[in-house]
C-alpha cells in the first residue's frame, strides 16, 4: 500500500539537499527504487520533504542509503520523527 512520508530538516539550505543526493546517487534521472513522488521545498525553517513511496519497505530501503549521505551534507536531526500515513487514495494525471 502507497505511504505518504513529510519531514522537516531545521536549518537546511538547497545546497545540502543537493549534495545528499548527489552522495546517495539520486536524482531527477535516477530516482530511488519505489518513489512514486517527490516535493523538496526550501523554507524560512529550512527543508521540508513530501514524498510518496509505493511501500513502508521501499521508504526503509530508501532511508538506509540516504540518511548517512544526509548526515554527511550536514543535515541535523529532523524537527521530529517522519509522519508516515498510508494513503486512501493517490492520483497522478
Amino acid at each position: 500500500m502507497p505511504v505518504l512520508a513529510e519531514v522537516e530538516f531545521p536549518g537546511v539550505t538547497a545546497l545540502q539537499y543537493e549534495e545528499a543526493n548527489h552522495r546517495a546517487g539520486f536524482g531527477p534521472e535516477h530516482p530511488p527504487a519505489g518513489l512514486l513522488s517527490h516535493a523538496a521545498v526550501i523554507t524560512n525553517e529550512g527543508l521540508r520533504l513530501v514524498n510518496v513511496w509505493q511501500s513502508a519497505q521501499a521508504l526503509e530501503a530508501f532511508m538506509e542509503i540516504m540518511m548517512p549521505a544526509a548526515k554527511e551534507s550536514g543535515f541535523p536531526e529532523p524537527s521530529g520523527p517522519p509522519r508516515i500515513s498510508e494513503l486512501y487514495n493517490f492520483v497522478v494525471p
